[in-house]
């Protein structure tokens, strides 16, 4: 007979070495290209848009947010919609993983460093990145019931259209606003970093504090957007919405091979 494995909640230790460990992974797979290309991206949003300081800092933390943020509906979504598990592993496969989020904000930081004209070395770099994204659990139920409140204002924003009644809204919006919150707080930290030093990046509770009224409903604003373009991808259809996922993952895909390891070689040995 065979015994089903049961399933133990993990607990907050067990939680918060997974969080590290993931951390640590998506930073170890962070190099100098990946700051050179942040520095490419930034010359070409800085030329095409004809953005400069604060203005430049704001785009490059909305663009980085939406896509976070979209690939946290998508997360959501295979779990919640009937049926769209199966599918999503085709069409969203491991852009879903988390550590993609943790990739386009590790991207973030550095692009916020070139874009406050920082030239890092691959140490001053691992030790941003470290002080910026460092998250500890309790941060990360501060946020969870932040973006609740976000989701809630979201739904108020589409209450009565159809895009509220045709998905699980609340329960998605949750997911992709934490990503936006997360994302949106880590950008602002890398900015105080970089301009200010360490010491002004402050403790989780400081960055979630400073989040409240203006910013909050700015914030509202962007999560409506990605559930609306979210909402159009489900409509146009599943295909669709792989692509709108793989636009939301970027250049993050690259970095999708860290998380699961290198390509085996042939005889079955890990390529070094």
């Amino acid at each position: 007979m065979t015994r089903c494995a049961v399933t133990k909640p993990l607990t907050p230790h067990d939680q918060a070495h997974m969080l590290e460990s993931l951390v640590d992974r998506t930073l170890r797979s962070v190099n100098d290209a990946d700051a050179a290309a942040a520095a490419q991206r930034v010359a070409a949003i800085r030329t095409q848009h004809r953005l400069q300081d604060n203005a430049l800092i704001e785009h490059l933390i909305k663009q980085k947010a939406s896509q976070a943020g979209m690939v946290g509906a998508a997360t959501s979504a295979a779990a919640l919609i009937p049926g769209f598990g199966s599918v999503a592993a085709f069409t969203i496969g491991v852009a879903t993983d988390v550590g993609v989020t943790l990739r386009l904000q590790s991207e973030l930081v550095l692009e916020i460093a070139a874009a406050r004209e920082r030239i890092l070395t691959p140490a001053e770099a691992r030790n941003a990145l470290l002080v910026v994204t460092g998250l500890n659990m309790g941060a990360e139920r501060l946020v969870n019931q932040a973006s609740r409140k976000l989701a809630e204002k979201a739904a108020e924003r589409f209450a009565g259209r159809a895009l509220v009644k045709a998905i699980p809204f609340v329960g998605i919006a949750i997911s992709a606003g934490t990503n936006i919150l997360m994302t949106y707080m880590i950008g602002r930290r890398a900015d105080a970093y970089f301009q200010l030093g360490p010491d002004a990046v402050g403790d989780w509770g400081d960055s979630l504090r400073a989040v409240t009224g203006v910013d909050e409903r700015k914030l509202v604003g962007w999560l409506g957007d990605v559930m609306q373009d979210f909402g159009r991808s489900i409509a146009g259809g599943v295909q669709r919405l792989g692509r709108a996922t793989q636009r939301a993952a970027g250049r993050a895909g690259a970095a999708v091979t860290a998380r699961f390891g290198r390509r085996p070689r042939r005889g079955g040995t890990t390529a070094s």
